[in-house]
C-alpha cells in the first residue's frame, strides 16, 4: 500500500451512507461515539480494494460547525486533510487524519469523506458530538477526612504462555491499539459510609469490556450499577466499613490519538453527602 501526502487545512468526522456513484474502494468509518474539549484524535477510515486490479484515488476529509453549517478545519487544525492512496487487488488500508478538539469548542461538528477514483467520487457523512469534561479537582478538607485515593491507568500484557503483566500507564507513554487497559480505583474510608455513588466518565479512546468491576481490595456489603451510557459508568457501593477498597474497570485502547481521562466523582452518603473528584489524566494510542 503507497500512501502520498498533500498538505492542505480541512477536517473530518463520523460515517454515514455513500453518496454518489459507487467504486470498487469501499471506505468503513473507525471513529469514537463522542471526544472531549482538547482531544486529539486520528480520525481513522478502512478502505477496501474490492476489485482485481490496482486502484489509486484521493481522500479529502472536510469539518463542518453542525450547528453553522461553516468549516471549521483551520481552528482544528487539519493538516492531512487531503490524501492520496494506491491499493492492491484485496488490499486493505487504514488512513488517519490527525485532528485537534479546540478547548474553546462546544456542541457537534459535521465531517464529510470524499473519496475519488478517476471521474467515480463516493462520500461519508456524519456527526460527532464533543463534551465539556468538568474538570474541577476542587475538594473541601473534610472530604479529604473521609475519603482518600484515586486513579491510575494500567496496561496489561497479555501473553498465551505466560501470566498476564502490569505496567503502569504514564502521559508519555504509547499504548497500541487494541491493548487492554484497566482504570484501577483506590480508595480509603476512614469512617463508616452507607453508600458510595461512583461517576467514571469514559475516555473517548477506550472502550468498555466486560459487564461490571473487578474487585481486588475489600468488598461493599452490595453493589447496584446503574444503567449504562457511551460517556460513563456509573454504580453504587452500599455497606462501606473502615478500610481500602480498589477494584478495576476493564477496557480496550480502541482509538489512535491522545485523549483525555476525566475526573471520576464519587458522593459519599452517611448523615451527610460529601462530593470527592479525582484528578485528570491523559492516555495516547497508536
Amino acid at each position: 500500500m503507497r500512501v502520498c501526502i498533500f498538505w492542505w487545512f480541512c477536517t473530518l468526522t463520523a460515517l454515514c451512507s455513500p453518496v454518489g456513484a459507487q467504486s470498487s474502494i469501499t471506505v468503513t468509518a473507525q471513529l469514537p461515539v463522542f471526544l472531549y474539549q482538547g482531544d486529539q484524535p486520528k480520525l481513522q477510515f478502512l478502505l477496501s480494494n474490492n476489485s482485481a486490479t490496482e486502484q489509486t484515488g484521493n481522500l479529502q476529509l472536510e469539518l463542518f460547525d453542525a450547528i453553522k453549517k461553516q468549516p471549521v478545519d483551520g481552528w482544528f487544525y487539519n493538516q492531512l486533510a487531503n490524501q492520496y492512496f494506491t491499493l492492491g487487488p484485496g488490499e486493505r488500508y487504514q488512513v488517519r487524519f490527525p485532528v485537534n478538539i479546540p478547548h474553546t469548542f462546544s456542541g457537534s461538528f459535521d465531517w464529510q469523506l470524499t473519496l475519488r477514483i478517476d471521474s467515480t467520487q463516493q462520500q461519508l457523512r456524519g456527526q460527532l458530538k464533543v463534551i465539556n469534561a468538568n474538570q474541577y479537582e476542587d475538594t473541601e478538607p473534610e472530604n479529604e477526612k473521609k475519603m482518600k485515593g484515586g486513579i491510575v491507568l494500567i496496561g496489561v500484557n497479555q501473553q498465551s504462555s505466560k501470566p498476564a503483566s502490569e505496567t503502569n500507564i504514564t502521559p508519555f507513554s504509547t499504548q497500541p491499539v487494541g491493548q487492554p487497559v484497566l482504570v484501577r480505583f483506590t480508595i480509603v474510608i476512614h469512617e463508616k459510609m452507607d453508600s458510595c455513588r461512583v461517576l467514571l466518565p469514559v475516555s473517548a479512546g477506550l472502550q468498555p469490556t466486560g459487564n461490571g468491576v473487578q474487585l481486588k481490595k475489600a468488598k461493599p456489603r452490595s453493589i447496584v450499577y446503574h444503567p449504562k451510557s457511551d460517556t460513563a459508568i456509573s454504580m453504587t457501593l452500599y455497606g462501606l466499613a473502615l478500610g481500602v477498597y480498589q477494584w478495576d474497570y476493564p477496557f480496550i485502547a480502541r482509538y489512535p490519538g491522545e485523549f483525555l481521562v476525566p475526573s471520576c466523582r464519587l458522593l459519599l452518603f452517611n448523615t451527610t453527602r460529601r462530593d470527592y473528584r479525582t484528578g485528570t489524566s491523559s492516555i495516547l494510542i497508536d
